[in-house]
């Protein structure tokens, strides 16, 4: 699945709630709002995603096969679109991650538009970062 642990009915969820507004930016940073904490102490360097616009933080572990994820960025757009992948791959299988297609989501929710090729890979760097 492309969209990682995200099922039909998550994605048709998301899909109404990005349709709801008429500024799909005040969407993103809504979904930046659910993003839970980073820890500050971990804001350092060796966990900094390189490539990205803005400062995003990374970290990822594997338990019992499932993806444990914490994201963070600077800004409050990027951390929107984190968080949309926190929601496709937190707790997500290595099989769901590793078919997880960031385009396809962001196409799937009609935010392609929204995101400068810059930005997009920023992105394509933290998904790649998590895959691998």
């Amino acid at each position: 699945m492309v969209y990682g642990k995200l099922n039909e009915s998550d994605l048709s969820a998301l899909q109404w709630e990005a349709q709801q507004h008429p500024q799909r930016l005040k969407f993103l940073i809504e979904q930046a709002a659910k993003l839970p904490p980073f820890p500050q102490e971990k804001r350092v360097p060796e966990h900094e995603v390189h490539g990205c616009e803005a400062k995003v933080w990374l970290l990822s572990e594997w338990q019992n096969e499932r993806l444990l994820l914490q994201l963070d960025s600077a800004s409050r757009v990027v951390k929107g679109l984190l968080a949309l992948i926190f929601l496709a791959l937190h707790q997500a299988t290595p099989a769901q991650v590793a078919a997880f297609e960031l385009d396809a989501l962001l196409h799937q929710l009609r935010l392609q538009d929204l995101v400068s090729t810059s930005r997009r890979n920023g992105l394509r760097a933290v998904v790649s970062a998590i895959q691998n």
